[in-house]
């Protein structure tokens, strides 16, 4: 049985290469291209097909926050799951660098069987939260970082409410059944195939209403998982992805350099298997710290680009 690796890309594609070439030698990868990137080009996507076992193509426009990034991502699932040999799943950027060999992640994860997943309870989502699904967001598939496009949104949100639109839950899930969290996290095959078959079935109408919410992402795996008797016992609260969130706007997490090495190396001491964001230059020095004092030489050679 193999793993699979589900990236979700749209620059810096000497970085993407090198995670493909990495995870490809003992696992499956499967990476969706923004449609919009400039910077990875068709000959570059054919410089991943090229790779035995990777698969990467382009099918949405992706903006921040938006829809169209659950759709890759579901993309992304569906592609893994029709290989049978599949048996375990993790989602991941192309800003990603792994922390432990390619031996030493198929060790790790040959007989998981939990979903490593953060996540917050519903009673517990602060305002700003729960105003992302309670209005419909009229650009559900535009970057809502740009501030009149934000304005716009918010004016939009307090219409409906003057007007009384306002939604009570995401589909199936009332105001109480609703989680949120990171979607990048790490879950065995049924968990996937448990996904997939809820949105296309009893969860239709929790798929429909996600098109309207905002960074609807957040909300994707969280809910479905933490509504389900089987899958929520499986559920470990906490991220395989070391990531540093206390510097920045706080609406993504900065990216690593090499002053970051002590807490990257204390990460991985403590179950922490990836870590991101690496940059091409800031990053440097410290991926290739990371790089010598982490992985294989094995690992090292099959890098090579």
């Amino acid at each position: 049985m193999k793993q699979a690796y589900l990236i979700t890309a749209y620059k810096d594609f000497d970085q993407l290469y090198e995670l493909a070439k990495f995870f490809s030698k003992t696992a499956y990868v499967f990476i969706h291209v923004d449609e919009k990137s400039k910077s990875i080009t068709d000959r570059d996507l054919e410089r991943l097909n090229i790779i035995p076992g990777c698969e990467a193509f382009r099918s949405y426009k992706i903006a921040w926050g938006s829809f169209h990034h659950v759709e890759a991502i579901v993309e992304l699932m569906i592609r893994a799951l029709l290989k049978e040999d599949v048996s375990y799943l993790h989602l991941l950027t192309g800003e990603d660098f792994p922390l432990l060999s390619a031996k030493q992640l198929d060790e790790r994860f040959s007989e998981e069987d939990h979903i490593y997943m953060d996540y917050i309870e519903p009673g517990d989502l602060p305002k700003e939260v729960i105003v992302r699904y309670r209005y419909k967001n009229i650009m559900a598939n535009r970057n809502v970082k740009n501030k009149l496009l934000w304005q716009i949104q918010n004016l939009s949100g307090k219409l409906q409410e003057k007007k009384g639109r306002i939604r009570k839950g995401i589909g199936v899930f009332g105001r109480d059944r609703i989680y949120k969290g990171l979607v990048y996290c790490s879950m065995p095959r049924e968990a996937g195939a448990y996904a997939i078959g809820f949105i296309s079935g009893e969860g239709a109408g929790f798929w429909e209403d996600l098109k309207t919410c905002q960074v609807p992402e957040e909300f994707f795996f969280q809910s479905i998982f933490m509504n389900s008797d089987i899958w929520r016992e499986k559920v470990v609260n906490r991220q395989l992805r070391y990531m540093d969130w206390s510097k920045g706007d706080g609406a993504s997490p900065v990216y690593l350099d090499a002053s970051d090495y002590q807490a990257v190396a204390q990460a991985r001491k403590d179950g922490y298997c990836f870590a991101r964001k690496f940059h091409p230059e800031r990053s440097k020095k410290l991926r290739d710290r990371l790089r010598r004092e982490f992985l294989t030489d094995i690992d090292l050679d099959m890098n090579k680009l």
